[in-house]
């Protein structure tokens, strides 16, 4: 039996816009897409998404699936202020320092 990973819990509307934007970079060369259009109007950075995304969706056979398509039927909302997306930024990053220690305690690395 497969382990589940934990992960970040977004509400919906991140979830559905992540998805856009992973479905609009795996498409990049269909031109940009409405999420991808929303990222760069808000100055977001790709890296900073991408946390979210490795906290939210953490196996990746799911992010594929998202990528390839199709993308969610629900237009693509920006979810965040500028303030919001920084708080949860740091969030996905410390639910992902948690995973890390986690998993080197597990091994034994935590202790070298």
């Amino acid at each position: 039996m497969p382990k589940t990973r934990p992960q970040m819990k977004l509400s919906r509307e991140e979830l559905t816009f992540l998805r856009h934007w992973m479905f609009d970079e795996t498409h990049f060369q269909d031109g940009p897409g409405a999420a991808k259009r929303l990222q760069v109007a808000h100055g977001a950075t790709p890296a900073d998404l991408a946390i979210l995304i490795a906290a939210a969706i953490p196996d990746p056979a799911k992010q594929e699936v998202a990528g390839k398509g199709p993308p969610p039927s629900a237009t693509p909302q920006w979810p965040w202020s500028e303030q919001t997306l920084r708080a949860r930024v740091a969030e996905a990053q410390a639910f992902l320092g948690q995973k890390q220690v986690a998993r080197s305690a597990k091994v034994g690395v935590a202790d070298s």
